[in-house]
């Protein structure tokens, strides 16, 4: 077993650096070493390796896929709560909805949250699209991805505590949530059914019908500027001409292709042909 006092040397942080950005296209910067070794350490001592390195060679060989996934996982971090970012939800129910219920009239809106994380993020888009649509005839999908299959589980079970509840109103907990015990909260499965989750490597190509919306938050700031520009390729093939892009609040869209116009801070719009 590890020894509970083993540091990750800087040669062996460079080798999870390497393959994080190989296979996610994130950077670690080199500040982020106690992170990756306190959330490895549990590894090491689960599979009673000596170092680090070992650990890094046994889920860079085959047949290790699984314990390669646990790897991934315990290398990203996600910390969210519902409604994050007051300006987007402003701007999805006061100017987004209002417009595309006047230019495509009865229909279904098809959104997008690109980084899901535990379900935070996607259960806030079906809400707002919930209350935004009701009494139009609309309906609403929610797509949500990850790359994390964990926090993709937590996600679809749905139940919260009171952090990522904190900025919900009395009158938003008790008409899209039922209580769960120790203070937690369980989306309704109304909104629930709204959202399909499923992984997703936003390096890769994604699949499926055009969107009318896709939020990527708070996910460009762990890219490159190479990785960046392919994430951007890759989701705005997934947008309809005239459709949205969102991103977090201390990002800002690389564009070379010119595939974007913009609209306000974090806030862009598909160009048409």
């Amino acid at each position: 077993m590890v020894d509970v006092g083993a540091t990750l040397q800087p040669g062996e942080m460079r080798l999870f650096q390497e393959l994080i950005y190989r296979e996610a296209g994130i950077r670690l910067a080199d500040v982020k070493a106690n992170l990756v070794q306190g959330r490895l350490r549990k590894r090491l001592e689960a599979l009673g390796l000596d170092s680090f390195r070992a650990y890094h060679d046994l889920v860079t060989s085959p047949g290790h896929d699984d314990e390669f996934q646990r790897c991934l996982e315990a290398l990203t971090t996600n910390e969210t709560f519902f409604f994050r970012h007051k300006q987007h939800w402003d701007f999805i129910l006061d100017d987004l909805l209002p417009e595309w219920k006047r230019s495509t009239g009865r229909g279904t809106f098809r959104a997008w949250s690109a980084a899901s994380s535990t379900g935070e993020e996607p259960y806030s888009l079906a809400i707002a699209l919930d209350a935004g649509l009701s009494q139009s005839g609309c309906k609403a999908t929610v797509e949500a991805t990850d790359i994390n299959t964990q926090v993709l589980a937590r996600a679809k079970a749905g139940i919260y505590g009171t952090y990522a509840l904190q900025k919900l109103t009395p009158h938003c907990l008790a008409r899209y949530f039922t209580p769960a015990g120790d203070e937690c909260h369980q989306v309704q499965g109304r909104i629930r059914s709204m959202v399909e989750y499923h992984q997703h490597n936003l390096q890769e190509p994604s699949r499926g019908q055009p969107c009318d919306l896709v939020l990527v938050r708070n996910v460009l700031i762990y890219f490159d500027t190479a990785s960046k520009a392919k994430v951007v390729t890759h989701v705005a093939a997934r947008i309809r001409p005239g459709g949205y892009l969102i991103l977090g609040g201390a990002e800002s869209l690389s564009d070379p292709k010119g595939l974007f116009e913009y609209v306000r801070p974090t806030i862009y719009r598909k160009r048409s042909p």
